[in-house]
């Protein structure tokens, strides 16, 4: 019995303070989503500095692999960014056929 309403509790200590400090749901979606993107853009600058510093050093396996991290982390910046496609439907034309 105690741990249920503990948890209970909690749970409605984090949703008040949910709609208290970030204005409800909406809110914090927003700010989930500039955190995500912040984190992601200082980990680009941060492997695109670290690639600098190796091709400085002539390392060409270390620079490649944090070019290749920089660059990843790019494109899942712009692919998490990119309106939702869900409910969409796709038709496939296949015009081989007779």
């Amino acid at each position: 019995m105690f741990g249920s309403e503990t948890v209970k509790l909690c749970y409605d200590t984090m949703r008040g303070l949910n709609q208290t400090i970030w204005n409800g749901e909406v809110g914090a979606k927003k700010v989930e989503t500039i955190v995500k993107t912040g984190l992601s853009g200082a980990d680009v600058v941060i492997g695109a500095s670290h690639a600098m510093e190796d091709i400085a050093c002539n390392d060409k396996i270390c620079s490649t692999l944090d070019i290749i991290a920089s660059v990843s982390s790019a494109v899942g910046m712009v692919l998490g960014n990119l309106p939702s496609t869900s409910g969409k439907s796709l038709t496939v034309v296949d015009d081989r056929l007779p």
